[in-house]
């Protein structure tokens, strides 16, 4: 790997149900953009952002993505804490000698590196407990020895007398009101940065594909994805590649010694 061209994307701050949607319009937008022979695109409105991306068309390549972002998806929600990364890797194939017949070599010319840090959905604001208060403190005022009203001469407290409970109503309800209006103010702005962020994300994708060119292999397929690619993550298929292989090597193993000769016996 040592003429793989690396590309770190920024860190994705998302909350735990965008994830599975930003890595769709983040993934399909590199392999369109690197699937170099004929395609049909087809353009997806995201589900959650007002991002429209490109796929390649590609029913296999669809569900391979699918099936490893449920992987990766499935990963954070075990370690929602760290930072977690996924790998997108073209590679080329090529036949080798090996020790015991011919290998395939996988040879990456290109990676592409998502970094994504879990966010919890934001909560009400300090507001939202004074609410409560507030609400409570109403109903204790309800049931205490004066009121807020009139006496005859003028506006003001007057002992022995509830206050009505509408009026206690309105006044909890206008401040938990004030409070879930915060909370969705906060919500909408958060939601506002996610989404600039992932704009931001898919237009660097596109700007190095556009600068960088030189370290494509030359294109030997006519298939719409002309180059087959790898989308790993820690403790994920990097693992059962290297027992693939290592199982190959055994397997070749086995058929030589089946071929082989017996020695003859000694008496």
């Amino acid at each position: 790997m040592a003429n793989c061209e690396t590309y770190n994307l920024p860190v994705l701050e998302l909350e735990p149900h965008q994830i599975r949607e930003a890595l769709r319009c983040v993934l399909h937008t590199i392999v369109f953009n690197r699937a170099l022979g004929y395609v049909v695109p087809n353009d997806v409105d995201s589900e959650l952002f007002d991002i429209t991306y490109v796929k390649c068309g590609d029913p296999a390549v669809e569900a391979r993505v699918e099936a490893r972002i449920s992987e990766f998806c499935a990963q954070v929600d075990k370690r929602p804490a760290d930072l977690h990364q996924l790998q997108l890797s073209f590679y080329e194939t090529r036949r080798k000698q090996a020790w015991f017949g011919m290998q395939d070599e996988r040879l990456f010319w290109e990676t592409w590196v998502l970094s994504v840090l879990v966010l919890q959905p934001d909560v009400a604001p300090q507001l939202g407990g004074g609410a409560g208060a507030m609400a409570g403190a109403m109903g204790a005022a309800a049931g205490g020895s004066g009121s807020w009203g009139s006496n005859g001469s003028g506006g003001g407290w007057n002992a022995g007398q509830q206050p009505s409970q509408h009026v206690c109503g309105a006044l909890a309800a206008s401040v938990a009101g004030a409070a879930a209006g915060i909370t969705g103010a906060r919500a909408s702005s958060r939601q506002t940065r996610m989404q600039a962020a992932l704009e931001e994300q898919l237009a660097f994708v596109v700007r190095c594909v556009n600068d960088r060119r030189d370290h494509i292999p030359p294109v030997l397929s006519a298939s719409a994805v002309t180059f087959p690619f790898d989308i790993t993550f820690s403790g994920s298929s990097a693992r059962s590649s290297a027992s693939a292989s290592l199982q190959g090597s055994l397997q070749a193993v086995g058929k030589m010694l089946l071929k082989a000769t017996p020695p003859p016996v000694l008496s």
